[in-house]
């Protein structure tokens, strides 16, 4: 991968870990985090697209609660 490609790569996947941090832990609704993620450019990249994102924040959560069970920190 060249290293423009990867720069953008690591960018937008940074931008989308920050809404996706404020999403599980509600600062963010879901609709919000939606049309946030899908107004970033190069989404292509990670292979995020409006066909899958309901998916990738369905899961992002589900996957942040398991962890915080796991460790205790839930009810």
């Amino acid at each position: 991968m060249s290293k423009v490609k990867q720069y953008y790569t690591d960018e937008t996947e940074k931008n989308v870990d920050d809404i996706l941090s404020k999403y599980v832990i509600n600062e963010i609704s879901f609709k919000d985090a939606k049309s946030k993620i899908m107004k970033l450019d190069n989404l292509n990249l990670l292979n995020i697209d409006e066909y899958n994102i309901d998916e990738v924040l369905i899961s992002e959560k589900e996957d942040y609660w398991k962890k915080a069970n796991k460790e205790g920190r839930s009810q």
